[in-house]
């Protein structure tokens, strides 16, 4: 596992005219004379992408890159996409990169190419921070798709789940960079291609001919650009094995493809709490039309109704692959709320600090300082709270705004007052879904359930290991809270909050004129009324947040709200498609007798029927990454998230460990 989510800056020198030159390959970014049309001519003109474009059938043409360095091949790539592919298709990029540029540093090196100048300025918009992982940016309303991973591009590869369809191999000279041409590198690019994939380099290197023949490509050295004798273009021509086996890597029990992409015509999402609101939306990014059910008479009307949250990823002092869902969860997070919200309307990037509970946990905290796993810029010392950690990225969210306008698209419609009563596969001639509520009836390609605590009432999957966990907010008007200190001598300053403080619980800068604190956690109580009891135990979380002697606030002058969380025994999201656990323990019993085999045979193909519960007290973290993954699925686009990251949501883990629990 990694020591550190930090990356190294790439060492750079600047030329008069404003190129970068790599210092630590000695090799530059791009010919500064002729850049563009060097990347056109070898990696558009070579893989024969404008052809290809013009007659695409699939939804999406996919390209993958080793290398991406000022985003100059995407650029290219984006802008003649737009100009020959039909308007309904999608782009999605991928690219790996182990230096990335900071966004200042990108900033400079496109202000070069005033020609795609349009196009930089939305990339460097978009840029995300600089921190290891996968990062999914969305251009053009959705309809060109960026995958970024920063870190060794041997590792992205093998953490990536997609189809590609034409590769850019690109990246410093294999004479400057030859450690990133390994056999295992090679290895992950057939893994991810299918029969019919191009590739272009403006290499003719013998590392990357023999990498690329090895692994089954047809190699061609070709004319190369301008003064360059030759290049390199490969297609793999020989037939390849069906996708499910090719992204299993051993363990086809989290499997997530079908061999063949099923068509999409209409997707039934049910719920509109944030699950809901975040997976129809990522699905109407993507073109595809979505119907939403919800059984309340408004949106968001269940645990995701809290008028005001906090964006509280809970990052550990180590690597693990569900830490890397948060901590890229968080990111993504924070991106999309900027992108839906510039006038703060329901969003706040106020930063927030989380205060220790004990000493322990002060170990704890100053223990993940030092260890340096984060980039400052999304983990750092407070020091407005010394002993506290400040994540400057976060800050709060009103729910209920945040899941109208996300269904707010065009491609989206809402039913209220309709609840899910009965779900049925139709088999005749077809995959599709029948939905039934009261007397309406409609049919569907695919079903997401976004239900939360009443997902196992439905009938439609194997139960579920989930639980509710009631939780209490309060609120106090922010006169009535001066009015207090007034009375007890207390400095107003007190409640002159400024950004999310969190220990025992939270409290947010005022909304409205109101302040907002929190939250109780009750398990064993289905008691949805909001009760005095649960106000005094607030009002002591809010005291201490603040610093002010106990009984400061009345209960008296208290509102607020009881809902319930769905939460799993794992406290881990429940995210993919749902299995029959009769033909998974059948399918996999050797499991009980060796919890190491391997195999790439999928037990049955997938149902067309997904689940997205189980977020708990951190939706507002997990829900974007987790709709867009879905979507995903669904359209047979790339995945945002790593494989591993991946098995640890797929409902199909407990099934799993039960029988590797068995062994012998």
């Amino acid at each position: 596992m990694l020591t550190s989510y930090r990356l190294t800056e790439p060492k750079l020198n600047w030329g008069e005219d404003g190129a970068p030159h790599s210092t630590q390959f000695d090799d530059v970014y791009f010919d500064k004379e002729s850049g563009l049309e060097e990347t056109r001519y070898v990696f558009l003109k070579q893989n024969k992408l404008a052809e290809r474009w013009e007659k695409l059938e699939q939804n999406a043409f996919v390209i993958a890159e080793t290398g991406f360095g000022t985003g100059l091949n995407f650029l290219c790539a984006w802008q003649a996409f737009l100009d020959t592919a039909p308007a309904d298709k999608q782009l999605h990029f991928i690219s790996v990169e182990k230096y990335p540029l900071s966004k200042e540093a990108l900033k400079t090196a496109l202000k070069m190419w005033p020609s795609i100048d349009d196009f930089s300025q939305q990339l460097v918009e978009a840029y995300p921070e600089v921190c290891h992982g996968f990062h999914r940016i969305e251009l053009e309303q959705g309809r060109i798709q960026l995958t970024l991973w920063f870190g060794e591009a041997e590792e992205g590869f093998a953490a990536l789940n997609a189809d590609v369809d034409a590769w850019f191999l690109d990246g410093f000279a294999p004479s400057k960079n030859p450690e990133m041409w390994t056999n295992k590198l090679f290895q992950h690019i057939h893994r991810l291609s299918h029969q019919g994939t191009t590739c272009s380099t403006f290499t003719a290197a013998g590392i990357v001919r023999r990498g690329l023949k090895e692994v089954g490509f047809d190699v061609k050295k070709v004319k190369g650009f301008g003064q360059k004798r030759e290049m390199v273009v490969a297609e793999l021509t020989q037939d390849s094995r069906p996708i499910t086996e090719r992204m299993s890597q051993g363990e086809a029990w989290y499997n997530v493809r079908s061999d063949a992409a099923p068509e999409v015509t209409k997707v039934l999402v049910v719920g509109s709490g944030l699950a809901g609101a975040n997976t129809a939306y990522a699905l109407a990014q993507q073109g595809v039309q979505v119907v939403v059910w919800e059984k309340g008479s408004h949106i968001a009307c269940a645990a995701s109704g809290n008028p005001q949250g906090m964006l509280y990823p809970k990052l550990t002092a180590q690597d693990s692959f569900l830490n890397r869902f948060y901590l890229s969860g968080y990111l993504h997070a924070t991106r999309l709320y900027a992108k839906l919200d510039k006038n703060k309307a329901f969003w706040d990037q106020c930063g927030l600090i989380q205060i220790p509970k004990n000493d322990k946990e002060n170990e704890r905290f100053q223990t993940l300082l030092e260890a340096k796993l984060y980039p400052e810029i999304v983990l750092q010392a407070s020091n407005e709270k010394p002993g506290s950690i400040l994540l400057p990225l976060s800050g709060w969210v009103a729910p209920g705004a945040l899941c109208r306008t996300l269904l707010s698209h065009d491609n989206i419609e809402v039913r209220l007052n309709t609840p899910l009563e009965q779900l049925e596969q139709v088999t005749q001639d077809s995959n599709l879904w029948k939905a039934t509520s009261g007397s309406k009836e409609a049919l569907f390609s695919h079903v997401v359930l976004c239900t939360a605590n009443d997902t196992n009432t439905l009938n439609v999957s194997a139960n579920m290991p989930i639980k509710p966990v009631r939780g209490q907010v309060s609120c106090l008007s922010l006169e009535k809270a001066l009015q207090s200190c007034s009375e007890k001598n207390i400095p107003l300053n007190k409640i002159a909050i400024e950004k999310v403080l969190c220990e025992f619980g939270y409290v947010s800068p005022p909304m409205n004129g109101l302040i907002h604190f929190g939250s109780t956690y009750d398990l064993k109580d289905n008691d949805t009324q909001v009760r005095a009891e649960g106000h005094k135990r607030n009002l002591t979380i809010l005291e201490t947040l603040l610093g002010a002697p106990n009984d400061t606030f009345k209960t008296e002058d208290c509102e607020g709200r009881a809902s319930f969380r769905c939460t799993v025994s794992d406290y881990t999201p429940i995210v993919d498609s749902v299995m029959s656990e009769a033909r998974y323990q059948e399918a996999y019993a050797h499991l009980q007798k060796n919890a190491k085999w391997e195999s790439d045979e999928v037990a049955e193909p997938l149902s067309q029927l997904y689940l997205n519960i189980g977020h708990g007290s951190r939706g507002l973290v997990s829900t974007p990454l987790s709709g867009q993954y879905i979507a995903n699925l669904i359209t047979h686009t790339p995945s945002p998230i790593e494989q591993e990251v991946s098995y640890k949501l797929h409902p199909s883990r407990f099934i799993i460990r039960e029988l590797k629990r068995r062994q012998g």
